[in-house]
């Protein structure tokens, strides 16, 4: 009886840490991520430049990354930098639980295989948890990346001038009445294709590399500076693999969410993914898809080293994996 109640005491325990550490864990991700937004808001501008009709135009000079900011913060006021960040963290901390949730889930379905004796397997098995995830939650939070990106490369300086609206629901409401209730996913296969490829990528090369270079006799490593530096340079690596192979994907679904016009002749891809891969190439080659590509990289590790943090038992969360993931927007 005694040990049943300290068992159920141990659960309990565990059960409030696990709570405590998702909502700092959230909280912390809200407050860094709202910090960073001016420079992710950039990013999207810079992206779909070449897409937006004023800047094709010449009413609007092209953007440059080191005079973004400024010209933003003149032409838009200093809070314009943050236009977007609302549907920003709707859909970028609630993803944070979802995707490791998710995964978990997913790879508890799935037969288990030893990464030494069967690491091909291992990889199969983790990729295809790791993609499952990435698509099950970016489709319950699509509607505010569709928003986040439209907010973030309009143009306007305000009122009518705006180009997507005043805000995240006129965003919507924009959207809708020119294409229907499910303008809000436009662009959204291409999104599920980059998010299950990165995070197939990214977690099936990280949990399966993990498994097999950061573990002795079977046990999980201590926490020492060695370990944690090498977690955290196995997090950067496999994050710049997936980010650079799927980078091209995400210009691509960026470019088609922002490809607004007042009938289908007057947009420049209409909604289709080849048309946009073949026009993006024609018209800038293959840097077009890798826009800002540089910039991403060095904020995406960097911002991973920042907040990286090692769990310490078997079954709690790779945070320093988890903190490179959703850097991925």
């Amino acid at each position: 009886m005694q040990q049943q109640q300290q068992q159920q005491q141990q659960q309990q325990q565990q059960q409030q840490q696990l709570l405590t550490d998702l909502v700092a864990g959230m909280v912390t991700s809200g407050i860094y991520t709202s910090l960073t937004y001016p420079v992710h808001r950039v990013k999207i501008l810079l992206q779909t430049q070449d897409a937006n009709p004023r800047i094709l135009s010449g009413k609007v000079p092209r953007y440059s990354f080191v005079h973004s900011f400024g010209r933003l913060a003149k032409e838009q006021g200093v809070l314009g930098l943050w236009r977007g960040n609302t549907p920003y963290l709707l859909r970028h901390v609630p993803s944070i639980s979802m995707s490791f949730a998710f995964k978990d889930a997913f790879r508890e379905a799935m037969p288990r295989y030893d990464a030494a004796a069967s690491p091909f397997s291992a990889l199969a098995a983790n990729a295809a948890a790791g993609a499952a995830a990435g698509a099950l939650s970016l489709a319950l939070v699509y509607p505010f990346e569709f928003a986040t990106i439209r907010l973030a490369a309009d143009l306007g300086s305000g009122g009518a001038d705006r180009q997507f609206g005043n805000g995240m629901l006129s965003a919507w409401v924009q959207a809708m009445r020119a294409g229907g209730p499910l303008s809000c996913y436009q662009g959204f296969g291409v999104a599920v294709a980059s998010m299950a490829a990165y995070k197939a990528l990214y977690f099936g090369l990280y949990d399966t590399a993990k498994n097999l270079l950061l573990h002795e006799d079977g046990r999980r490593l201590e926490v020492t500076p060695t370990a944690l530096l090498g977690r955290t340079a196995l997090a950067a690596s496999t994050t710049f693999m997936a980010a650079s192979i799927t980078y091209p994907l995400d210009i691509i679904r960026k470019r088609l969410v922002v490809d607004v016009g007042s009938d289908p002749s007057s947009r420049q891809y209409n909604g289709r993914f080849k048309a946009a891969v073949q026009r993006i190439y024609a018209r800038e080659g293959l840097k077009g898809f890798y826009r800002f590509y540089s910039y991403d990289m060095v904020f995406r590790l960097g911002g991973g080293v920042l907040l990286t943090r090692i769990g310490t038992q078997d079954h709690q969360d790779d945070c320093a994996a988890g903190m490179f993931g959703v850097l991925r927007s």
